[in-house]
């Protein structure tokens, strides 16, 4: 096989998020701060590390610590939904011993309670990475910089990586770190985009994945 350590990003790869998320934030901002969020305003933002989205999203109407807190009230209406092949897919991967991990964009323990939600098998990643953790943000490369530490002590090497994440910034981040990156069309961004960008490889679902790197 081609790669031996595949990472993930998670919103709108491994769970549909941006609508519900989209949805949640035009709430708490009308609801708790009079304000009006248009889709436009939220793309510009969106991606963005939780801490930083929810600053320039809600333009400093509050702390963020209560602004999370706000936002952490209404949750249980705003769940993210598996995609349905998602859970399957990782376990998969895991089997043929491939190593697999999770860097994302959202908050460590938002993420991690998700991942558990979902029936993924959070025990067996080498890495689940919320944004809160690291000081580098996609699309900067050192994101992945705590990742490839740990691979690179077990021996995987830059060329036996894959990405696979939704958006642009996740592309730019893969190769400025030098790994291959696998975009996917779930997200805000079309297959024409993410190969005008450079990708290589561009599937239309996560289920698509074991085809690729299993071949």
């Amino acid at each position: 096989m081609m790669y031996q350590a595949v990472i993930f990003d998670f919103d709108d790869t491994l769970v549909e998020s941006r609508v519900l998320k989209w949805a949640q934030h035009k709430y708490v901002a009308k609801k708790f701060y009079n304000l009006d969020l248009s889709d436009e305003e939220i793309r510009k933002h969106y991606g963005k590390p939780l801490n930083q989205l929810i600053a320039d999203l809600y333009q400093n109407s509050d702390t963020t610590e209560n602004i999370h807190k706000v936002i952490a009230s209404v949750r249980n209406d705003y769940l993210k939904k598996v995609y349905v092949e998602a859970p399957g897919v990782l376990k998969k991967l895991l089997s043929n011993n491939i190593k697999v991990g999770i860097v994302s964009a959202t908050n460590k323990n938002y993420l991690v309670d998700d991942l558990d939600r979902l029936d993924f098998p959070v025990n067996d990643f080498f890495i689940i990475q919320g944004s809160d953790e690291v000081s580098a943000h996609k699309p900067e490369p050192g994101v992945f910089f705590p990742a490839l530490d740990i691979l690179s002590k077990i021996g995987i090497k830059k060329d036996q990586i894959v990405y696979i994440g939704d958006s642009l910034d996740d592309l730019k981040a893969a190769h400025g770190a030098g790994i291959d990156f696998i975009g996917l069309t779930t997200g805000l961004y079309k297959e024409e985009e993410f190969k005008a960008h450079g990708a290589k490889v561009v599937l239309s679902r996560v289920g698509e994945v074991l085809d690729f790197i299993l071949k």
